[in-house]
């Protein structure tokens, strides 16, 4: 299998005339908004160090892409066309926001060789949208999900948990009506208060609330769940860890860790042990718990919380092994009276 590689440009809040309360992408993301003449040499830097068979894209994140002038997307867009002919490039991924596609800008995209949009759609309500003042309504998503996917690029969406008048069913909502619109590939960020923004003031009146790290996990590892049984790739789950919010000098509150995705991860194999080995009849002496070494960070678990726990209930230690003969998110259990169960994710 080839490897896959992503050559990432941001272009913080560019192309987004709203403001959204929780909103500042240059504090987030930690970037300042790249210059159309960085792109070749960039992608000349990168490609360096990519092995040649690798499938590679390159991507516009971190702002409303399509918002962007025309000419200023084309300006970007075409220092990509090199590459793409040379075939080191194999398509461009970008992110922009549901309001900001028609067919016009669809017609332009192919064009240059977008082959993925990711939707920062944030919620599946109504009411969650208005009350973040994010500019567009569910109908706005429906319909430009339906249009990508009518032209035969690749849908993503990026949704966020913990949203002010948001509950846990509002998001499970959120990741069924994604499914129905037939997504590839999500994103999926717990909100954090970021300063200098209107839910910065809102915590600091008491009018908002963030989600504990336990909550955010909880609610993260379900959404996981639902999007692995439809076939859907989670290629985040947490915000990505910028010099910002590693140091806590841009964020205020909120369910931000460097390892989030590892902790949600984590707690998704903690319950598949516990519902396990909470069955007396399945105390019995172990010889080994094999594993794809993919899973390895989360089977043993962050700070191996999985494996104390599993010790802890057989009594036993030295039990976990690696097996590349295992599929990945399957463990196997093998006991000593020669029994063996299988115990997979989905």
């Amino acid at each position: 299998m080839k490897k896959h590689c992503i050559i990432p440009f941001f272009i913080p809040h560019k192309g987004c005339p709203f403001a959204c309360i929780f909103c500042r992408q240059d504090k987030i993301t930690g970037r300042h908004a790249v210059s159309p003449f960085d792109i070749a040499p960039t992608i000349k830097r990168y490609l360096k160090t990519i092995p040649r068979k690798s499938c590679i894209e390159v991507a516009f994140f971190g702002g409303s892409f399509t918002g962007l002038d025309k000419d200023m997307q084309r300006d970007y867009l075409e220092k990509v066309q090199p590459f793409l002919r040379n075939g080191r490039i194999k398509g461009i991924r970008l992110s922009t926001r549901p309001d900001f596609i028609d067919q016009h800008i669809l017609n332009m995209l192919k064009k240059y060789g977008v082959r993925r949009i990711e939707l920062g759609i944030q919620s599946a309500s109504d009411k969650v949208l208005e009350t973040i003042k994010r500019g567009h309504s569910l109908n706005d998503i429906r319909r430009a999900s339906k249009l990508i996917l009518k032209n035969r690029i690749a849908l993503g969406h990026q949704m966020m948990v913990g949203l002010p008048k948001s509950t846990f069913k509002d998001e499970l909502k959120t990741a069924k009506e994604s499914v129905r619109m037939r997504v590839s590939e999500v994103r999926i960020y717990p909100l954090v208060v970021i300063k200098d923004t209107e839910l910065a003031r809102m915590w600091r009146k008491k009018r908002y609330r963030p989600l504990s790290e336990e909550e955010a996990i909880r609610r993260c590892a379900k959404l996981i769940s639902i999007f692995e049984k439809a076939n859907v790739r989670v290629i985040r789950c947490g915000l990505h860890p910028s010099e910002g919010l590693l140091s806590g000098k841009e964020m205020l509150a909120g369910p931000f860790h460097q390892a989030f995705r590892q902790k949600v991860e984590t707690y998704i194999y903690t319950r598949i042990f516990m519902d396990f080995f909470s069955k007396s009849e399945n105390l019995l002496p172990v010889r080994s718990i094999d594993y794809n070494p993919a899973d390895a960070a989360y089977i043993i678990g962050y700070k191996r919380k999985n494996a104390s726990y599993v010790e802890n209930a057989i009594r036993q230690s030295n039990i976990f092994r690696e097996s590349k003969k295992i599929r990945v998110k399957t463990i196997k259990i093998s006991f000593k009276d020669n029994k063996r169960v299988l115990l997979k994710r989905i």
